[in-house]
């Protein structure tokens, strides 16, 4: 992913293969990456250059955990999406990296039952205070969350600040 070339992007578009961004691990390094080279180059900005170079040539971007250790737990890569944006992707793209490009990279048909609020589909669901399409970190504040129809976290009623406080 760090040194995503020309030839490689040739490839994952005539496959039609999706390129798949994990940051927290790289995000993780950076301090020990920039003491490495003088402060010259770090892993996270290798994969800036290369997150660049796929948007550009119209590579499918999937959302990727990055989730590796105790110290990068799973839930608490929302932070991504603002990478995403950051580097070139309008909002609404980078919040579809997480669903519906995930969804089609697996291959299994998930995109017919995920990615609107319809009878037939999943009921699986998130809500945020805010509008995550004019600030892409409000998917970092979760507020609500269903899962196959069942309520599993409900915080729209706690003031903002407590949610923050009882946040994992």
């Amino acid at each position: 992913m760090l040194e995503l070339d020309a030839p490689g992007i040739r490839v994952l578009l005539q496959k039609k293969l999706p390129f798949v961004a994990t940051l927290d691990d790289l995000i993780a390094l950076e301090k020990e990456d920039l003491a490495a080279t003088g402060g010259k180059n770090s892993r996270i900005k290798l994969a800036e250059q290369a997150f660049r170079r796929a948007i550009a040539a119209g590579v499918t971007i999937v959302f990727g955990s990055g989730a590796t250790s105790p110290t990068i737990p799973h839930g608490k890569q929302a932070n991504q999406f603002a990478y995403y944006a950051k580097w070139g992707m309008k909002p609404v793209q980078a919040l579809q990296t997480a669903y519906l490009n995930a969804a089609h990279m697996l291959n299994y048909g998930w995109e017919n039952d995920i990615g609107s609020v319809e009878k037939g589909k999943f009921a699986d669901i998130i809500a945020v205070s805010g509008n995550p399409l004019a600030d892409v970190s409000e998917m970092e504040r979760v507020r609500f969350v269903m899962k196959g129809g069942m309520v599993i976290k409900d915080n729209m009623n706690a003031p903002a600040a407590t949610v923050a406080a009882r946040a994992p």
